[in-house]
């Protein structure tokens, strides 16, 4: 009896150590792309895009971080396939990469809660990022495909996709419910972008611009950036641009571009206008 209670612990020993070796021990893939992330922070801190999209887009960060990482720079970069392949990719958000950085028990405990932590769902739905990526690319059709198959409510995105489609009476509908969406005074300047975009579609460049205006005056602060005028920016270098206002549409552009240097929607217009 004794015998077997001593084989039993022995065994339970050395499982718990097999186990406990392989939570703090990552593999080379995982090293490697904990250390290629680091390198692309890095390069997005001194404005270096192509080097980041490089880095992040290996095996380990693809599976793991893509529809956050990559999708807004890779969409803002014009090159739309690779945003769509690296949306694809994505199985699961946090990774054991993330780990690497604790050492002993702290990073096993990391990597348990990896292993055990549901995937976030609200957050990285496919299909959102599938559809927001065709929106950008100005392929209406296949951004309204996969929006319809969102499995959480964006009103606001759909006011984008309806309009884009020219339907008014769903714009119309779904517009009622991005303006309790963004009802907060802190979302204003999304809901007056929303209905710039909207107006801009319907050619009623008056309202378009009253919204777009609107939208840029307020912007939070802290939100001064792409998120915040940029969006706003464009459409309304868009709207100067379908109005002949050449000099205004690049003013606009400008604007983007000392933000963004790598956006690739207002390299494009500046390219038109000095044509």
């Amino acid at each position: 009896m004794l015998k077997k209670i001593l084989i039993f612990i022995v065994a339970v020993v050395l499982v718990s150590g097999a186990i406990l070796f392989y939570l703090i021990n990552p593999n080379e893939a995982q090293y490697k792309s904990a250390y290629n992330e680091k390198l692309a922070a890095e390069a997005y801190l001194r404005g270096d895009m192509e080097s980041f999209v490089e880095y992040m887009s290996n095996p380990v960060t693809l599976k793991y971080h893509a529809p956050f990482v990559l999708y807004y720079i890779l969409t803002d970069m014009g090159k739309y396939d690779e945003a769509i392949n690296a949306v694809n990719s994505f199985k699961k958000y946090v990774d054991y990469s993330y780990c690497v950085q604790y050492k002993g028990f702290l990073r096993a405990a990391c990597r348990i809660a990896d292993i055990f932590a549901p995937i976030q769902t609200p957050y990285v739905d496919k299909n959102y990022f599938l559809s927001k990526i065709y929106l950008e690319k100005g392929d209406y059709k296949s951004a309204l495909e996969y929006g319809l198959n969102i499995r959480r409510d964006t009103p606001c995105h759909k006011v984008k996709l309806y309009a884009s489609v020219n339907d008014t009476q769903k714009t119309d509908k779904y517009i009622k419910l991005c303006e309790a969406e963004y009802a907060p005074k802190k979302y204003k300047y999304r809901l007056y972008s929303t209905k710039g975009y909207v107006y801009l579609k319907q050619k009623k460049y008056d309202v378009a611009l009253d919204y777009l205006n609107k939208s840029i005056m307020k912007v939070p602060p802290q939100n001064k950036n792409y998120q915040g005028n940029n969006q706003s920016y464009l459409l309304l270098a868009q709207l100067y641009e379908e109005i002949n206002k050449p000099d205004k549409a690049r003013y606009y552009y400008d604007l983007v571009l000392k933000n963004a240097p790598y956006n690739y929607k207002a390299q494009k217009g500046i390219a038109r206008i000095k044509k």
